[in-house]
C-alpha cells in the first residue's frame, strides 16, 4: 500500500477504491429517481454533507438533531439495505460546531471543519469580542476508535472560514471552501497540494469555477476528470445549484448546470458519490428538516456500437472480443477481457467499469477481414461507434494500432498478444488467406533506421503467428518505414495513427 504522510502522527492511505460509474466519461453525471433518503438519516433538524466509504456501506454526515445547539458529526452503516441509527462520533465531536466531513474512500481518515477551541481567532468589532474561524481538522481511524483530531498541517487554515474539504482520487490535492468571517456570499473554492507531510500552496480555482457567486461545496468526480460544486451564479434553477466543471490535465473547463433532474428553486449543495448513487443536500419543501440528504440513481452510461457489412451496409450479429484497461498507476495497468455479441440489428452496448478509460475491440468473423479498434473512452464522450467489416478480397487491407513494440525495438509487448492470438484464430478459420504484413513508423527519425525497424517489426509479427502453428509461407513481411503515412506532420495524434501494422490480402 502506498502511503502519503500528513504529519508524523497522521498517514493517509493513498490506495483509493474509486466509486461510481462516473468514472466512465468526463461529462457530468446523469441521474434518475431523486428521493429523500428519510429516517433514520434525515431528521427534523439539519442533516448535511454526507460522505461515504468506497463500497457505499459507511456514511458520515453532520447534524443538529436532538436539540443540540451545535453541529456534530454522525456515522451510520448500511445493513440489509437500510441505514442504521446514526451515532455521534464522540472522539471527533467538540462542544462547538463540527461539520462538512469528508471520509477517505478506504475509511481511514475524516477531514472536517470546526470552530472549536484551537481554531484561529481574531478580534471582533466590539471591545473584548473574539471571533473564532472554522478551520479544517483531520482524524485517523485507529480501528476501534478515532484519533484525537488535529488542525490540518500546512497552509490551508487562515483567519477566514475553511469548510467543505474533499480530496482528489489520489489524495494529493485537497479542495475546500473559504470565505471572510460572516459573509458566505463571498465564498470561493481553493485547492492545496500535499508536499512532505503538509497541504501547502493554497490556490484559488480559476474564474471559470470561482464566479464570485458564493461558490462552495467542491467534490472531485471519482475519476478525477471533473469537479462538482455549488454556486449562486446565473443560469441555475434557483438558489445554490450543483454544477460540474470538466478537468483535463489540470485545466478546468466551462461549468455545466446539472439541470432540473437535481437542482430546484431551493438550494442544492454538498454533492457526494457512493457506488451507483449520487447524493446531495437540499432545503426543498418536501424535507423533514431545514436541510435533508437526497439520493439519486446514476443513470447507466455506455458506448453504443453498431456493426455492419461495409459493402451492403447490412447489420451483422458478431462476437466482440473486448479488452478494457484501468490504469492503477504509472507502472500498473489492469486489463479485463470479456466477450459480447451484437444483436440482430448489429447493436451492442459497451459499459466500461469504473476507471476503465481505454477499450480495445477485436472482431474475427468468418468471411470478413479481422477488425481491431482502440477506443479512448473519455475522448469519444459516449458517442456511438460504427464498425464496418470488410469482406475478404484480394488486395484488401486493414491496419492494427493495437500491436505495440518496445521503444526502437522489434520486441512485441505482452499487451499485444491477445490481438495477435485473435488474428491467429482468424487465420486458422480461413486457411486459404495469405497476408503481406507491412510495418509502418511515425515520421520521426532517419529514413534508413525507420525502414529497418519497420521491416524487423513486420518480421516479428510473422514469427509470432508462425510460432502459433501457422505456416510461415502464408506471410510476406515488408517494411514501409515512414513512406506511407496516414496522417501528415508530427504530433501525438499523427504519430499514433502512423505507427501501425498493416495486413494486406495476397490470396484469399
Amino acid at each position: 500500500m502506498k502511503l502519503a504522510k500528513v504529519s508524523a502522527g497522521v498517514v493517509i492511505a493513498a490506495t483509493v477504491l474509486l466509486c461510481g460509474v462516473t468514472a466512465l466519461l468526463p461529462q457530468m453525471v446523469r441521474v434518475e429517481g431523486v428521493r429523500n433518503i428519510g429516517p433514520p438519516i434525515n431528521s427534523a433538524a439539519d442533516d448535511f454533507s454526507p460522505s461515504f466509504s468506497a463500497d457505499g456501506t459507511v456514511m458520515i454526515f453532520n447534524s443538529k438533531r436532538g436539540g443540540e445547539r451545535y453541529q456534530d458529526i454522525y456515522i451510520s452503516h448500511l445493513e440489509n439495505g437500510a441505514w442504521t441509527e446514526p451515532r455521534p462520533v464522540d472522539e471527533i465531536n467538540s462542544k462547538f460546531n463540527d461539520e462538512t466531513p469528508y471520509m477517505t474512500p478506504d475509511g481511514g481518515f475524516i477531514f472536517f471543519a470546526s470552530d472549536r477551541d484551537g481554531s484561529l481567532e481574531m478580534q471582533g468589532a466590539r471591545a473584548g469580542e473574539v471571533l473564532v474561524s472554522y478551520d479544517i481538522y483531520v482524524s485517523k481511524n485507529l480501528g476501534d476508535r478515532w484519533a484525537k483530531p488535529i488542525r490540518l498541517p500546512g497552509a490551508v487554515n487562515s483567519p477566514h472560514h475553511e469548510r467543505s474539504p474533499s480530496l482528489s482520487p489520489d489524495l494529493l490535492t485537497i479542495y475546500y471552501t473559504t470565505w471572510p468571517f460572516g459573509d458566505v456570499t463571498k465564498a470561493f473554492i481553493m485547492k492545496a497540494e500535499y508536499v512532505d507531510g503538509e497541504f501547502v500552496n493554497p490556490t484559488p480555482l480559476p474564474a471559470s469555477v470561482n464566479a464570485r457567486a458564493a461558490d462552495t461545496s467542491p467534490m472531485p468526480s471519482p475519476n478525477g476528470k471533473g469537479l462538482y460544486f455549488s454556486s449562486l451564479r446565473p443560469g441555475g434553477q434557483g438558489g445554490w445549484d450543483i454544477w460540474y466543471a470538466p478537468v483535463d490535465k489540470g485545466i478546468f473547463g466551462t461549468p455545466v448546470n446539472l439541470g432540473p433532474g437535481i437542482n430546484s428553486k431551493q438550494n442544492e449543495v454538498q454533492p457526494a458519490f457512493a457506488g451507483a448513487v449520487f447524493y446531495f443536500c437540499s432545503n426543498r419543501p418536501d424535507g423533514l428538516g431545514l436541510y435533508d440528504i437526497y439520493a439519486a440513481g446514476i443513470a447507466e452510461q455506455g458506448i453504443a456500437v453498431t456493426v455492419r457489412d461495409r459493402k451492403s451496409k447490412a447489420p451483422l450479429s458478431v462476437e466482440l472480443s473486448i479488452s478494457s484497461k484501468t490504469r492503477k498507476s504509472e507502472e500498473e495497468t489492469v486489463t479485463r477481457h470479456l466477450k459480447k455479441r451484437t444483436d440482430a440489428r448489429g447493436e451492442a452496448m459497451l459499459k466500461p467499469g469504473p476507471g476503465e478509460d481505454e477499450l480495445e475491440i477485436a472482431i474475427t468473423e468468418k468471411g470478413y477481414l479481422p477488425f481491431f479498434r482502440e477506443i479512448d473512452v473519455p475522448a469519444v464522450k459516449g458517442e456511438p461507434q460504427l464498425i464496418e467489416l470488410a469482406p475478404i478480397e484480394k488486395n484488401a487491407s486493414f491496419d492494427v494500432h493495437a500491436i505495440h513494440f518496445d521503444f526502437e525495438s522489434s520486441r512485441i509487448t505482452p499487451e499485444s498478444f491477445p490481438y495477435l492470438d485473435a488474428l491467429a484464430e482468424f487465420l486458422r478459420a480461413n486457411q486459404s488467406v495469405r497476408f503481406e504484413i507491412i510495418g509502418h513508423t511515425d515520421l520521426h527519425g532517419d529514413d534508413a533506421l525507420n525502414d529497418r525497424l519497420s521491416l524487423e517489426r513486420a518480421q516479428a509479427v510473422r514469427d509470432y503467428l508462425a510460432a502459433r502453428g501457422l505456416d510461415a509461407r502464408r506471410f510476406e513481411a515488408r517494411g514501409a518505414g515512414k513512406r506511407e503515412p496516414l496522417a501528415p506532420g508530427i504530433s501525438d495524434e499523427s504519430d499514433r495513427k502512423n505507427r501501425r501494422t498493416e495486413f494486406k490480402v495476397i490470396d484469399k
